[in-house]
C-alpha cells in the first residue's frame, strides 16, 4: 500500500522504510522510553523488524496505521505515531512513542492531531481510544490535549491501563480540531 505522508510544522509522518530499522532499534533500547510499555526490556532486533512488518500489514488491512515520525530539520527518525486496531476489542487506538531527546516539546500532540483528524474525517471512524499507564502523566496529558476523556480502567498486555476515548462528534465539535 502507498502510505500517505503528513506534515506538521516540525515533523514528517511517513511510512516506515528499511532505513528506519537501526534508529528504531536504538529508540526501543532506551529503558526510559520503555518505562510504561508492556515490555520494559530493550527490544531485540528481530522484534523491531516484526513491528515494522506488522505496521505494513496493518496499513494493507485497514488503510491506516502507524507512521514513522521524522524530525523535519534533521530528517532523523524520532519515533512513531498513528492509529491501530486492537485485536482484543476491535477498537482503534491512537499510539505514539518518541525518543527521549524529543520529549517535553509538544511533538507527540503535534504528531497525533493529524492522525486523529484523519481517523475521523478520512477513515470514517466513530470513536478512537487511548490507553495509558495510570502513572504516565505526560502521555495522559497528550491524550487530554487531543480531547480524549477518561472512560475506565482496563487490563491489556498484563497491565492495568486507563482507557480514554473521543467520538467523532466530540472531535468535530472542537474548533481547534478542524482539519
Amino acid at each position: 500500500m502507498n502510505i500517505p505522508s503528513l506534515e506538521t510544522p516540525r515533523l514528517i509522518l511517513r511510512g516506515f522504510s528499511p532505513a528506519d530499522f537501526k534508529p528504531l532499534c536504538a529508540i526501543l533500547s532506551d529503558r526510559e522510553v520503555l518505562t510504561y510499555m508492556p515490555r520494559t526490556e530493550p527490544y531485540p532486533p528481530e522484534v523491531v523488524g516484526r513491528i515494522i512488518q506488522r505496521q505494513a500489514a496493518h496499513w494493507d488491512t485497514y488503510g491506516f496505521g502507524w507512521y514513522a515520525v521524522e524530525d523535519r530539520l534533521s530528517a532523523e527518525l524520532v519515533g512513531w505515531c498513528g492509529l491501530g486496531v486492537l485485536d482484543e476489542t476491535n477498537e482503534t487506538e491512537i499510539k505514539y512513542l518518541l525518543k527521549r531527546s524529543h520529549w517535553g516539546r509538544g511533538l507527540a500532540t503535534e504528531a497525533a492531531l493529524p492522525c486523529l483528524a484523519g481517523g475521523f474525517t478520512r477513515y470514517g471512524l466513530q470513536a478512537i481510544i487511548g490507553l495509558v499507564h495510570h502513572h504516565n502523566a505526560a502521555s495522559r496529558r497528550v491524550l487530554e490535549k487531543l480531547g480524549l476523556t477518561y472512560q475506565d480502567r482496563v487490563h491489556y498486555w498484563g497491565m492495568d491501563l486507563d482507557r480514554l476515548a473521543l467520538t467523532k462528534t466530540g472531535f468535530l465539535a472542537r474548533p481547534e480540531s478542524a482539519p
